[in-house]
């Protein structure tokens, strides 16, 4: 990746548009830098103070003191955009997504056309935030809030474990249906615990179905690799668990209490992970 930042006054003594702007410090062609604004890699700093923000419109006129940022990786521009997602719910405040496996929830600097809140954006025709996360692997339900002030009030929520989520896995192993355990085990110097019953085994998996409390970093997929049962097609962790179906980790429902309405929103995928 090749970052480029600069003051435009380092290159324009009085306002020209940002696609000259990004050309002259970059080298890079119109055409270049258009792709680059649209996918995201195209960051703006007003007056060289304040929040930087993306930029997409190449067209923008910037000021001498205005700092510009483009981080350009072609290996990620390459990358097809993300098309289409499924909305199981929505009102004006909120919307519940199906994120597919293999799609990540937000952008990098490099850029965001590959992932689930930029498809929304696009959907919603607004700015719309990211409330919580599901690894790029992992299929399941997203909340997107689409406001600053849902995405304060949902975001409190998931801070204070109002949120009941429940995730399918099918683990290494053969596990005996009914069995319940929990693991209690800290991640990253935080506490984390994890709840499962086992549903179905074979002779060399099991399904179970997971909750968990606190959600730190691939919490499920670390917990189950330390118990012994890795989950099968984890591309970091585990042994004899790898597949050619990827990983096998679905978040299938969730729950809380809606601020706006008090009443209780629930959705559940109409399907789970199958032996």
């Amino acid at each position: 990746m090749k970052n480029f930042k600069a003051k435009v006054s380092l290159h324009f003594p009085q306002k020209t548009t940002l696609g000259e702007m990004l050309m002259k410090m970059s080298r890079l062609t119109l055409k270049e830098v258009t792709e680059a604004a649209d996918k995201g890699a195209v960051w703006l700093q007003k007056n060289g103070q304040g929040k930087i923000l993306r930029h997409r419109s190449v067209a923008t006129q910037v000021s001498p003191n205005d700092i510009v940022s483009l981080f350009y990786d072609r290996r990620v521009l390459s990358l097809p955009y993300f098309e289409k997602a499924e909305c199981l719910f929505e009102n004006q405040h909120y919307g519940i997504w199906l994120k597919p496996s293999g799609i990540v929830p937000q952008g990098t600097q490099a850029g965001d056309h590959t992932s689930l809140l930029r498809l929304v954006e696009k959907n919603k025709k607004q700015e719309v935030y990211l409330i919580h996360r599901l690894d790029r692997e992992t299929e399941g339900l997203m909340i997107v809030g689409y406001s600053s002030e849902a995405a304060a009030k949902l975001s409190d929520l998931f801070q204070k474990n109002k949120v009941h989520k429940t995730y399918e896995t099918i683990v290494l192993g053969s596990l005996t249906p009914g069995k319940k355990e929990t693991i209690n085990s800290s991640l990253d110097g935080k506490e984390a615990i994890t709840h499962f019953e086992v549903l179905d085994s074979n002779e060399r998996v099991s399904l179970l179905e997971v909750t968990i409390e606190h959600g730190r970093l691939h919490q499920i997929r670390r917990h189950m690799d330390y118990f012994g049962n890795p989950v099968m097609g984890d591309p970091k962790y585990g042994k004899g668990n790898k597949n050619r179906q990827g990983l096998m980790l679905l978040a299938r429902s969730l729950s809380f209490i809606d601020p706006w309405t008090k009443k209780e929103m629930s959705q559940t995928l109409p399907y789970g992970l199958k032996l």
